[in-house]
């Protein structure tokens, strides 16, 4: 087993610590983590409170790819190092071209396809990647067998998408559970994410149903124009503005009160959050979805029109009808065991620790 391994990736954020901590606990040789403070995107960022990361600085070309700096001579050393399937990353094609030239072992870990999906035209771009690699971390298993499919003979591990430790991937009990009138967004209040179409649906739905309210957790540049129009529609008691909740205690009394979480546009890993929490999501049907939307086989989806004020209006309404089914704890109990912490952690020790020449395989952790 090699003993030294290495992630060298753009950021960290706050979400990823438990199953990098669990990583650390579990990896029996040296472990390193070189992380940037911030993104391309500046909304997302490292982790400011774990201290054992080792930050490197981000140049930044535009808003079209970046270079990472520092630390290359301990990255270029390590017995495994994992980059960013990321063709934006200059950085990840650097190690992934001189890690392969020397036999050193590299692995790429992330999405497989674009968010435009395996018809985009950089999918064979992120394909490339993945024949320079030595094989493939996946965040899904759907995700996974595509890989599998596009580069046979090349090892693909699942490390799942998740947020939070099994134990705290419940849905609420006793005096946490709160009346369920609320709807439920949380994310960055940015234009890919149509915050603004779920305020807009949100005044329509509750002049049907006066005692609907909702809840946004996050903030970004949208927030003034937001504000603005909750103002214009008298609905400063009925729309709360929670800033961000990283605490996943408070965010579980947030669902508590929910009868519906909201992804207005592309849906991620606020889809899992809900869906641990036992609350459903009420997905916009044609947008470029993370992996995780592969929750909707599972029943933590209800599909509403694309760009739509009227049919996210009419979707809230249906749930709002339908909230004693809330929370699901079938779906809650799902998440525990497929989208944990522990989970993903497992899939990241089992490629760490794997040959150069072990067989292909998927592991479904």
């Amino acid at each position: 087993m090699t003993a030294s391994a290495g992630f060298y990736l753009a950021v960290m954020p706050r979400y990823r610590r438990a199953c990098v901590e669990i990583v650390r606990q579990t990896w029996p040789g040296d472990l390193a983590v070189w992380v940037s403070d911030a993104h391309l995107d500046p909304s997302v960022r490292t982790d400011p409170d774990v201290g054992w990361y080792r930050r490197v600085r981000m140049v930044r070309v535009r808003r079209a790819a970046f270079l990472q700096v520092g630390h290359w001579r301990d990255a270029l050393r390590r017995g495994t190092t994992v980059v960013d399937l990321n063709p934006r990353s200059l950085t990840a094609w650097l190690l992934l071209v001189l890690r392969r030239a020397t036999g050193r072992r590299v692995l790429v870990w992330g999405h497989v396809h674009p968010r435009a999906g395996q018809g985009a035209r950089t999918a064979p771009v992120r394909r490339l990647m993945r024949r320079l690699a030595h094989g493939t971390v996946s965040y899904t298993v759907a995700d996974a067998a595509d890989a599998r499919a596009d580069l046979p003979g090349s090892p693909v591990w699942v490390a799942t998408n998740a947020l939070y430790r099994r134990d705290d991937i419940r849905v609420p009990a006793g005096d946490e559970v709160g009346e369920r009138d609320h709807l439920v967004f949380v994310g960055r209040f940015v234009r890919a994410k149509k915050v603004d179409l779920l305020v807009r649906a949100f005044a329509v739905a509750r002049q049907a149903r006066p005692g609907m309210r909702l809840t946004l957790v996050g903030d970004g540049e949208l927030r003034p124009e937001l504000e603005r129009f909750v103002r214009e529609q008298g609905l400063q008691d009925a729309v709360t503005f929670a800033g961000w909740v990283d605490d996943v205690d408070a965010l579980r009394a947030v669902h508590a009160r929910a009868f519906a979480a909201v992804s207005p546009g592309f849906a991620g890993l606020s889809l899992t959050q809900a869906a641990g929490f036992g609350v459903p999501t009420l997905v916009s049907r044609d947008e470029p979805h993370s992996p995780e939307i592969e929750l909707a086989d599972h029943g933590a989806v209800r599909w509403f029109p694309t760009d739509s004020v009227e049919g996210l209006a009419t979707a809230a309404l249906a749930a709002w009808d339908d909230r004693a089914s809330v929370p699901d704890r079938a779906l809650s109990a799902w998440v525990r065991e497929s989208y944990s912490a522990e989970s993903m952690a497992r899939g990241l020790v089992d490629a760490l620790g794997a040959r150069v020449e072990r067989p292909q395989e998927v592991s479904v952790a």
